[in-house]
């Protein structure tokens, strides 16, 4: 993880906005744009770092790549715990169910798209879906109906939001594990300003700050540590 830089949620749902101002929000849910490409996976993988702090109660940052630096998987979301070995990371590739979609049919065939695309051989990252669309709920229900197993990944989660009245402001983010079995429901309400707030960085890592945008990676002291004990194994 030497040289990765982890972003703030925050910083990436301001880099939304600015996409969404520029753009509006039909180009943003279709345009092939890397730029907004980007931006359309950040706003899926914001939502879901407030769900994963709502279920584990702990700070959760993320790395997106470029498609020319990794092609897959499009996010790695990391938690810190003052102890290094209480580290927890995760890594995710995202796929979306959009307005635009006519029938259930097509949101299956997401799904089944992205597992077909990695073969049989098992991968060590789990495919979250974005349904952003009328029938949400309608769809999660069918999906996990539909998918009878997470193979080739570690598993499958939904995100899908539920908005407060008048349809313009976010009030709920909803993720969902819907295999391997048992499920899990994780709803977190945007409001509640416990989601919000900061905890304080280990001793290990250290913030940067570019304009607005907050990152923190490694400090060098630990990097090095770090490919000591590494080094240390390999000889034994």
């Amino acid at each position: 993880m030497t040289g990765i830089f982890f972003a703030h949620p925050h910083t990436l749902l301001d880099q939304v906005g600015k996409v969404l101002e520029k753009i509006g929000a039909e180009k943003f849910f279709t345009s092939s744009d890397e730029e907004v490409k980007k931006a359309r996976e950040g706003f899926a993988a914001y939502f879901f770092t407030l769900t994963l702090k709502q279920y584990l109660r702990r700070d959760w940052w993320l790395a997106q790549y470029d498609q020319a630096t990794r092609a897959y998987p499009d996010f790695d979301f990391i938690s810190f715990a003052e102890n290094p070995d209480d580290m927890k990371m995760e890594s995710v590739e995202l796929a979306g169910i959009y307005p635009h979609f006519k029938s259930f049919d097509e949101a299956l065939k997401v799904v089944e798209k992205k597992q077909k695309q990695y073969g049989d051989k098992p991968v060590k990252f789990s495919l979250l879906v974005f349904v952003n669309h009328e029938k949400s709920e309608e769809w999660i229900n069918l999906l996990r109906k539909s998918v009878s197993s997470e193979h080739p990944f570690l598993s499958i989660w939904t995100i899908h939001l539920r908005f407060k009245k008048g349809g313009k402001e976010v009030g709920k983010a909803v993720a969902q594990r819907i295999v391997p079995l048992p499920g899990l429901r994780v709803e977190t309400d945007t409001d509640d300003s416990e989601i919000h707030k900061r905890q304080p960085l280990p001793s290990y890592m250290e913030q940067h700050q570019e304009g607005e945008r907050i990152y923190i990676t490694f400090k060098a002291e630990f990097i090095d540590k770090m490919r000591k004990k590494v080094g240390a194994l390999q000889a034994l």
